[in-house]
């Protein structure tokens, strides 16, 4: 007849040690004279946390973000975080699970994990958000110093459909440098504004720097973890061109290339019908 009360340590780690031997819970059960709910209880118990979930816990259960789990493993968070401070709960999770001291036990998620971090005083402040550096700002004195870079809003071209025209022009002598039409396209990307470029830059030569406003496809990498400068950001600077950001909104900064985009849309595209891309 199974026995009947509150089970030992030493009988605890038996069920342990013979269920790692390979017996089943019955077999273990009838071996012991316990219940197989006994058995099966703290033999998902051993399997879990291992020896140290078998012992009785006595006053009040363990706080904070990792108390459910064995002081081992929260030791080893503490030891993988000090050893490598740019790991992330989410390297810190993998980890546990690779480790052999831990396998078959319960594990925490990685926003325990993140919690405990935060409570342990283990994570780091982040930079603050700071602009990209960029050349000082002055009044142009000659001809290519500086040019506006911009494209205009989508517009509905007859037989094309929607159109973004990416225009540049000379601050200094409000010559219009290059302008290129992107159909299709309700928001010009790395490759469309690199062509135009391209194409300035062989007839025209490098500028000295360039103005640009804030939107995505310049300024910042928004698919990046942290703020990394774009693409054709780090193109223009590795060709030697300075790139500089507005302070202001438009039509207060890039007023040159705000009235451009108005002149081209009246004078070569309204009211006019064109068979393709290539004759637009």
């Amino acid at each position: 007849m199974a026995q009947r009360g509150k089970t030992t340590l030493e009988e605890r780690v038996e069920i342990g040690e013979r269920w790692e031997a390979g017996q089943t819970d019955p077999e273990i059960a009838t071996a012991m004279g316990r219940s197989v709910w006994t058995v099966r209880k703290w033999r998902r118990k051993y399997q879990r946390e291992g020896r140290p979930g078998l012992s009785s816990r006595l006053g009040r259960p363990p706080t904070g973000a990792l108390g459910q789990f064995p002081l081992e493993m929260r030791d080893a968070v503490r030891e993988m975080r000090d050893g490598h401070p740019d790991w992330g709960p989410l390297t810190i999770r993998v980890e546990l699970e690779d480790d052999r001291r831990f396998t078959g036990m319960r594990l925490p998620s990685r926003s325990r994990i993140a919690a405990f971090l935060k409570q342990e005083d283990l994570t780091r402040k982040y930079e603050r958000y700071s602009e990209p550096p960029q050349p000082r700002a002055v009044e142009p004195e000659r001809a290519h110093e500086e040019w506006e870079v911009d494209a205009k809003g989508v517009i509905e071209v007859p037989d094309l459909g929607s159109v973004s025209i990416i225009n540049i022009n000379d601050l200094f002598s409000r010559l219009k440098v290059d302008s290129s039409p992107c159909p299709n396209t309700l928001h010009p990307n790395t490759r469309d504004y690199q062509l135009v470029f391209r194409r300035a830059f062989l007839h025209r030569g490098l500028p000295k720097r360039v103005s640009l406003d804030h939107d995505s496809v310049f300024y910042y990498d928004n698919a990046s973890a942290s703020p990394y400068p774009t693409t054709l950001h780090l193109w223009l600077i590795a060709l030697g061109v300075g790139v500089c950001f507005i302070k202001q909104k438009p039509p207060a900064a890039h007023s040159v290339i705000e009235r451009a985009h108005h002149t081209i849309n009246r004078q070569a595209v309204e009211g006019q019908v064109f068979a393709n891309g290539s004759a637009l």
